[in-house]
């Protein structure tokens, strides 16, 4: 298995300490000795790294990835400070570990473990580059007992204790003598000088790269586990529809079928464990299962959205919009404003439900037995995974052995947890081990869909074009559609950013939103809500540039006014400073030549978004061609994240971003019909074709003093918007809609 069991003395003498890594985790410091006894046979110094004899080490990675990259960026945090040779470090997922502290509450063993919402890298950047500082002062002062020396006469250098005679030893060869070091009291190692960096800040080839492309077993579908049999499910078709009958005889008597359970309906008033009610088919093999599955004759109870549509739901915000919502943001005197406006400007955008469509489909191994749970599969957040198997089988968290995989895409669905949740209840109804596969079909109808919204925009202008006014009112199905414990009051607060541009730059701001009902489920979908409320504002810009007869790229400028930082509340913050946002809008338009001469037929569009910390823009020039169809030829962007860890996956990430959000806003759009997804495999869900791709992308990262901030969602949200408002340069019509190229049914 990909996930490595540590040994338990790996996590002795570890604990709390004052300063700021008590806010994140119980800090990796040795506080007391090791026993010499427990540590005899150890090779680790820390649960995150692994010293063997021959000098190479493991890394035990926290966070897990799903393409992102952190297995090697985060690596690169701790052994930069280590001072360990990067050439020989692989790197392992880290055990799931939990522990309970003095108060009896739960917390992270060693580290917080998850990927989400770019955090990865900003979360981990104090913590593990103090750990592999931490491990390096316990080989220094091994070291200076192996040489009998002083520590200040060694220094370290790529995996060597350095004795200022030139004498060296490996930290192959201290590990077990560092393993039994522990810190002074109230000491902590000073970190490197940004000066001294030979890791960090340098382009690094991502460490399982070979691994990927040569097919090894890294993936939650390569798993296997003892005795395990295979589950499908057929799920309800209709959204919170449940079964009313079944008959099985068929499928049972199909050689290979070792069982058949009925799983309810969730409770439609509280928050998801696993999304739908259905029948769970249990065999010795996929196929079997799959086979048994189609002999099923279940009559479903179509429950309370079988008239809900894709339709019903436009129609429904279109309504909302002709109302009164709730204000969530007000500065100023909008109304009094717009009374003396010399010009009002409104559009309104509308934007669809959007699935993950993850390449790898959901799976998972569970193990349900007597007194602990076994979990092995790709999630985001082991933890949800974690706390619902204990709600569902009443076991403590602690005695769970929880592995996560590698993640073949995630962008936010395996957050949720729904299919660890399904695989724990079939195995706790069966008493089997099983691995749960879902098909394709599976994967895109029952998902945790990006939002949908109709988006209302007005801004107002006195004579001399000052913007004196702005409004943001948004119709549409919330994001947190039956979270645990969030009301509807709070629903906004994961659909609109209310300190995004233009906020604190206009003097009068109403934002206002709206509960549209649908029975779909609702979730994050990579930048969450930044890449519908980016492709508004930023549209919306250019519409402001054209009616004000102004370059869409001095008026954002003049927008954005000096550099300031202002507060910046959400996820992202506690800043949001116009000056760094200023940078990338120019460094992007130099980088594209902004207003050169270009083929004829074709254009530029810009536009620029900050998300979650990170500060992008892009100019993607666009060619028009017959019957409203257009191509794209280049995008150049500018990018500033603070301290890059690996410019190679920052890069990785810019490329990436951009054409997954392409692909989102030209033909992504998940169509409900009589309560039913209706487009459930790549013949009806439009993903991009290769040749729809960008074929240049030219990218600036900016050089930063900031702390950084994670890269794996900042480069989508700006596209779609520079892509639709080159099209108008271009002379092509304006979009306000996703899709941009709809393919009908």
């Amino acid at each position: 298995m990909t996930a490595v069991q540590l040994n338990r003395r790996s996590f002795l003498s570890y604990s709390f300490m004052s300063g700021a890594l008590i806010v994140s985790a119980p800090s990796l410091i040795f506080s007391n000795p090791l026993n010499a006894a427990e540590a005899e046979d150890d090779k680790t110094i820390s649960p995150l790294i692994q010293i063997n004899e021959d000098n190479s080490l493991v890394f035990f990675n926290p966070s897990p990835d799903m393409g992102q990259g952190v297995h090697t960026s985060l690596a690169m945090l701790f052994i930069e400070e280590m001072d360990a040779d990067f050439d020989l470090v692989s790197v392992k997922s880290l055990s799931y570990g939990l522990r309970r502290n003095e108060d009896g509450k739960i917390t992270w063993k060693a580290v917080p473990q998850f990927s989400g919402g770019s955090t990865s890298v900003p979360r981990n950047w104090p913590l593990l580059r103090q750990a592999g500082a931490v491990a390096r002062q316990l080989l220094l002062q091994a070291g200076a007992k192996h040489f009998d020396t002083d520590i200040s006469k060694l220094k370290t250098e790529k995996s060597y204790v350095i004795n200022n005679n030139g004498k060296r030893i490996s930290y192959g060869e201290l590990a077990r003598a560092a393993g039994a070091e522990y810190l002074k009291k109230d000491f902590m190692p000073e970190l490197k000088n940004r000066k001294d960096w030979s890791v960090i800040g340098k382009a690094q080839k991502q460490k399982d790269t070979r691994d990927i492309v040569t097919g090894k077993p890294l993936y939650g579908m390569d798993m296997d586990y003892p005795g395990a049999k295979v589950a499908v499910m057929a799920r309800s078709p209709y959204l919170d529809g449940y079964v009313e009958s079944v008959d099985d005889t068929a499928a049972r008597a199909l050689d290979g079928v070792v069982d058949i359970v009925v799983l309810d309906r969730p409770d439609t008033d509280k928050f998801y464990t696993y999304l739908a009610a259905g029948i769970a088919v249990i065999a010795d093999s996929f196929w079997i299962a799959l086979k048994a599955r189609d002999l099923l004759k279940i009559t479903w109870n179509k429950g309370p959205h079988s008239e809900e549509s894709s339709a019903s739901l436009r129609q429904q915000c279109d309504d909302l919009l002709k109302t009164n919502g709730q204000i969530v943001r007000s500065d100023g005197n909008f109304d009094m404003a717009i009374a003396k406006a010399d010009k009002i400007i409104t559009r309104t955008y509308k934007l669809p439900l959007v699935s993950h469509a993850q390449l790898e489909p959901q799976n998972c191994i569970a193990h349900v037995r007597k007194d602990n749970v076994t979990i092995i599969g790709p999630m985001q957040s082991p933890g949800s995974a974690s706390r619902l198997a204990a709600g569902i089988t009443g076991l403590d968290r602690l005695n769970f052995d929880i592995r996560y995989t590698r993640l073949g895409g995630g962008f936010g669905r395996r957050l949720t947890s729904d299919h660890a949740a399904e695989a724990v209840t079939i195995s706790k109804l069966s008493g089997l081990p099983i691995k749960l596969i879902w098909t394709r079909e599976d994967d895109l109808s029952h998902d945790f869909y990006r939002p949908m919204g109709h988006h209302e925009m007005t801004a107002a202008f006195d004579k001399h074009g000052k913007m004196t006014a702005w409004a943001h009112r948004l119709a549409g199905t919330p994001k947190h559609h039956r979270r645990n414990g969030e009301t509807p009051e709070e629903y906004f607060s994961s659909d609109l950013y209310i300190d995004d541009f233009p906020a604190g730059l206009v003097d009068n701001l109403k934002v206002e939103y709206f509960i549209a009902k649908s029975g779909t489920p609702q979730g994050s979908w990579r930048a969450p809500a930044h890449t519908a409320n980016a492709f508004v504002v930023q549209s919306f810009m250019d519409e402001i540039a054209d009616e004000l007869d102004e370059d869409p790229l001095t008026l954002r400028l003049r927008l954005l006014g000096p550099a300031r930082e202002m507060k910046y509340d959400q996820h992202g913050g506690p800043i949001y400073d116009t000056g760094r946002m200023t940078n990338v809008l120019q460094q992007a338009a130099k980088l594209a030549g902004w207003g050169k001469e270009i083929p004829e037929g074709r254009a530029q569009g810009i536009a620029g978004h900050f998300t979650f910390g990170g500060y992008c823009a892009l100019v993607a020039e666009v060619e028009l061609m017959p019957d409203n169809q257009f191509k794209v030829h280049k995008v150049s962007g500018a990018i500033d994240v603070g301290i890059v860890v690996n410019p190679a996956g920052v890069l990785a990430q810019m490329e990436g971003g951009i054409n997954d959000g392409l692909s989102a806003a030209l033909g992504q759009e998940v169509q409900i019909e009589g309560g039913q997804m209706i487009n459930d495999n790549f013949d009806r869900y439009h993903m991009m074709r290769l040749a729809q791709s960008v074929p240049v992308i030219d990218v600036h990262i900016v050089d930063s003093e900031a702390n950084p901030s994670g890269m794996g969602e900042m480069s989508l949200p700006p596209l779609a918007p520079a892509v639709t408002n080159a099209i108008v340069r271009a002379g092509g019509k304006r979009h306000r809609s996703h899709p941009l190229q709809p393919v009908k049914l």
